[in-house]
């Protein structure tokens, strides 16, 4: 009796344990680490400029690492142009024109691989602007898969007046053109959207290949007030104004989002660039779709069937000595 108490009691401790385990293998898709000078998990990798005598200090790349758990295709490939001086953010403080990264350091630009973030900050005047970067659930609950885009007003007058522009310059693989849509309608001319502001839109690569980016304006406190698709070159040379002229064609592809000026004190400006998994869909014993735990790259899945395969060998090891004892005891 004592023996099988034993096995029960061990057989129940390594079903416990081996069921931890797996959910921290599944959360380890998620993981950020540093990676040579860039943060990345299992689906993205963000790069910024951390050298202050750069022109594009605090500037910064996205790319993929593995990408969508669904295709090889996107595996390793930016989603922004290669380095850090096509994409900036404007900050319009009553009415003057600056930009993120020549302000004046009032903290030291860090990451922090412990919640997947990039932090720095600077003032312009009396206003003090925190940018974030932060890998970010999308889509899909469960996948960190997107870059959060954040600026925070952290110091300001009550009088002060404050806009964001942040411009992208996305970029898939090596096409600058892009095949960009808004709710699933394609936009081949240069538009600005507004009133209100879409929030999805997508960038899809376009040869044969599956690879898609994907902004997100929803689930944020304060949307932006325009959403616009213009060649990179007008959108870079004009800090502010976004221009576009909407019977030309785009074949560089350039996304600015703008906030209007407001009264901002301890305002966040917000918005999602990245990617999009999706959940597996697995039906249980009662017939019923439910949604399972994140798709993981290969190496967590390998990781996931390493602590099965010794769930298992442990239990037959288990079970060999509660065997061996009865046959010893009879």
């Amino acid at each position: 009796m004592k023996n099988r108490r034993l096995v029960a009691l061990v057989l129940g401790a390594v079903s416990a344990v081996s069921a931890t385990a797996g959910i921290a293998a599944y959360a380890k898709a998620n993981d950020a680490a540093m990676k040579n000078s860039s943060l990345e998990n299992d689906f993205i990798r963000l790069t910024v400029e951390q050298d202050s005598s750069q022109m594009e200090y605090l500037r910064f790349c996205l790319d993929t690492n593995n990408g969508q758990t669904s295709t090889k295709d996107d595996d390793k490939k930016n989603l922004t142009y290669k380095n850090f001086c096509s994409g900036y953010t404007t900050l319009n403080i009553n009415g003057e024109n600056y930009i993120y990264g020549t302000g004046t350091d009032t903290s030291e630009p860090k990451y922090d691989a412990s919640n997947g973030t990039h932090t720095s900050s600077q003032k312009f005047g009396d206003v003090e602007v925190m940018q974030t970067l932060t890998f970010s659930e999308g889509f899909t609950k469960g996948y960190n898969d997107m870059l959060k885009i954040s600026y925070k007003v952290i110091n300001a007058n009550a009088d002060d007046n404050i806009g964001v522009r942040i411009l992208l310059d996305p970029m898939i693989e090596d096409d600058d053109e892009l095949k960009l849509y808004v709710n699933d309608i394609s936009v081949g001319n240069e538009t600005t959207f507004n009133s209100p502001v879409p929030d999805v839109w997508k960038a899809d690569i376009t040869v044969d290949k599956d690879i898609t980016a994907y902004g997100k304006n929803s689930g944020i406190e304060f949307k932006p007030d325009s959403l616009t698709f213009a060649n990179w070159d007008s959108l870079y040379n004009e800090e502010w104004n976004t221009p576009f002229d909407g019977s030309k064609s785009i074949d560089d592809s350039g996304v600015a989002i703008k906030w209007e000026p407001v009264s901002a004190t301890g305002k966040e400006f917000t918005s999602y660039y990245g990617i999009k998994n999706n959940a597996v869909k697995k039906s249980d014993v009662t017939g019923k779709t439910k949604v399972s735990s994140p798709d993981t790259s290969s190496k967590t899945v390998a990781g996931i069937t390493g602590l099965f395969m010794t769930a298992v060998a442990s239990a037959l090891g288990c079970a060999f000595i509660g065997r061996k004892e009865k046959k010893d005891n009879e």
